[in-house]
């Protein structure tokens, strides 16, 4: 068992991350109607705000998760006893907004 201090995030710096760039592995992750519809939302604001030399890339619903993932692998959070989801959330949420 790994465990995770406070201070540690999961990656060391933004070239772990560049470096595992291509996605090659499919996860299906069930979402509550809210969260769809807040991927939905982001993914629409981000496509209509970009002008069109800044279209190279699609972005989509995935793209926003492995962003999301990417950002948060980086944020140091204690891992430990962790009972349930409500729980990590409120963890994240906390680190997050300092």
């Amino acid at each position: 068992m790994v465990k995770m201090g406070r201070n540690t995030g999961l990656v060391s710096s933004i070239k772990d991350i560049e470096e595992q760039s291509v996605a090659s592995v499919r996860l299906t992750v069930p979402v509550r109607p809210d969260q769809e519809e807040v991927l939905t939302r982001i993914v629409r604001t981000v496509s209509t705000s970009r002008s069109k030399n800044n279209r190279q890339q699609r972005i989509t619903k995935a793209s926003i998760i492995r962003a999301y993932i990417d950002a948060m692998s980086s944020v140091a959070m204690d891992y430990d006893e962790i009972p349930d989801e409500k729980e990590f959330a409120r963890r994240l949420a906390e680190v997050i907004s300092k």
